[in-house]
């Protein structure tokens, strides 16, 4: 992306120039929240005489100040260019102009840090269709953290998040709506998530949750159709069980009825917080593992979400790299005809948007199988250390592409995640007595993942693989679920289930750091 401005648009009282592009509604992401060690937001900058380049270099936004910048422009510039790589934007949701007399529906909503799904429904409950997308507040970090921290020091902050997460849901309603000639705006919209982008959303202070003593706040079910501005139309917000541990896994032990089970069944979202839940109808232990982003590939070097043209598996031969993406056909079948168009992206087929959660995990088994790393997760070659593994290389057809690689500093996040969740299964276990006759992995990150590959790295013990199932989206399949069964006894069931659960604090445990340390290799 090029981006010109006039040299007097640019303006000191913006702090960094993430701050400035952020301003001109170029959102740069920003897994490490602005604290420059991902790298993710390296923009190169070009001034101009008259088309004549006067002075060109590169620098990190999130970390570069819009002063050092003014101080650096070269006598006799008339403008100044960013030219910024596509995959460091977050790309705006384009709106739709959809029908206001199109059929009625009902919407839910997956509210998650990394991606938001919305789908919508039939007022029968049918599913119609869905629309999956980036979660545009990475823009602040790629963690809940990072978002509570800027939402605490900044109203403004505070304000563009709960914006960005509504627009957002918006902008899918009425890409959904125009696809299947649906009405402008549902009868009723059910959102489940995190207890932050909850918060978020609702325009809830946010701070409580960073410090101790860690006050949830308000997360019971309610209401928050002001933020939609839907008159009359309801916007329910799922109820949460506590700071760490949201409604999105509330959601999910409603969907699988893990709260009216007589045998111990246990949910795993292998998410940026990494929640969990175990237990059966006389109670249930739930706990977060702060896993960070590792699993959805936003902290990782050519990390993307599971988006079409993602690596989503990888095999070996030898120390060659096979990769498996995630297939282009329905996001072709969206587009209009043209032959020069089929042909750009049959030639973008050719070659990785970036590696997903799924494939990282997969990868890494791959080279430690393969002696490309060792136990302890460290490259046994000094080149690959320097320079990372690289999956894929660019051929003629895809000259000028990146290389995708996995760096040492990649695989040192997946084994932080990797320790963090172990330990908390662990943890779990041990609390609520048990093996759990059923482990249900959430999202699509989970439907993604080969169980074998997990196992391989360490996230789950071995003798629990026969108990894994992929369970898809339970967050969203939970809302899916109440807009079905909306009643006083659903909305009852809800709040029981937080009444119902115990939470485990897992930097409390004092089992959990030495797990930790003894989990942190492969």
């Amino acid at each position: 992306m090029i981006k010109e401005f006039r040299l007097d648009e640019l303006n000191s009282g913006d702090k960094t120039v993430a701050d400035f592009l952020r301003k001109h509604e170029i959102r740069l992401i920003l897994p490490c929240g602005g604290t420059g060690v991902c790298g993710k937001c390296s923009v190169k900058v070009l001034f101009f005489h008259r088309e004549k380049i006067l002075k060109t270099f590169d620098f990190p936004a999130c970390q570069y100040t819009m002063d050092k910048l003014l101080k650096s422009i070269p006598a006799g510039s008339d403008c100044i260019r960013f030219d910024i790589p596509e995959d460091s934007v977050i790309k705006s949701q384009k709106l739709h102009q959809s029908a206001s007399d199109g059929r009625p529906y009902l919407a839910a909503v997956d509210l998650g840090s990394t991606t938001i799904e919305t789908a919508a429904l039939s007022l029968d409950g049918e599913v119609i269709g869905s629309e999956r997308c980036r979660n545009p507040q990475v823009s602040y970090g790629a963690d809940v953290i990072s978002r509570i921290k800027a939402a605490s020091e900044s109203m403004i902050a505070a304000s563009d998040m709960q914006r960005l997460a509504e627009s957002t849901i918006r902008g899918s309603l009425e890409k959904l709506s125009a696809r299947y000639s649906l009405a402008g705006l549902p009868e009723k919209i059910a959102i489940a998530g995190n207890t932050t982008m909850g918060h978020l959303l609702d325009g809830q202070d946010v701070s409580p949750l960073g410090q101790a003593p860690f006050d949830p706040g308000d997360i019971s079910l309610k209401d928050i159709s002001k933020v939609f501005f839907t008159d009359k139309r309801p916007v329910i917000l799922l109820p949460g069980i506590s700071t760490y541990v949201g409604g999105d896994i509330t959601s999910g032990i409603f969907d699988l009825d893990i709260d009216r089970s007589d045998k111990p069944q246990m949910l795993i979202d292998l998410g940026t917080n990494g929640e969990m839940a175990l237990g059966d109808r006389n109670g249930i232990w739930v706990t977060s593992t702060a896993a960070g982003p590792a699993f959805e590939a936003a902290n990782i070097s050519c990390g993307v979400p599971g988006i079409p043209g993602a690596v989503k598996r990888v095999t070996f031969k030898g120390q060659t790299a096979h990769l498996t993406l995630i297939p282009w056909d329905k996001e072709l079948s969206k587009l209009p005809p043209g032959v020069r168009m089929q042909e750009e992206l049959r030639l973008r087929a050719k070659r990785p948007a970036g590696i997903c959660g799924s494939g990282l995990i997969s990868a890494v088994s791959g080279m430690k199988k393969a002696g490309i790393i060792d136990d302890t997760g460290a490259f046994t070659s000094d080149e690959w250390r320097k320079y990372g593994f690289k999956l894929w290389k660019p051929s003629p057809a895809t000259r000028g592409e990146s290389p995708v690689v996995i760096t040492q500093d990649d695989i040192h996040e997946l084994l932080l995640a990797k320790s963090a969740v172990r330990s908390g299964i662990e943890i779990l276990i041990r609390s609520y007595g048990t093996t759990p006759e059923k482990i249900f992995l959430a999202g699509g990150f989970g439907s993604a993942l080969t169980i074998e590959d997990a196992v391989s790295i360490g996230i789950f013990p071995e003798e629990l693989s026969s108990h894994i199932v992929a369970a898809g989206n339970t967050s969203l399949k939970g809302a899916i679920k109440f807009l079905k069964n909306d009643s006083d006894e659903t909305r009852h069931r809800l709040a029981a289930i937080k009444n119902l659960s115990h939470e485990i604090v897992l930097g409390d445990d004092s089992d959990f750091e030495d797990l930790f340390i003894r989990h942190m290799s492969f």
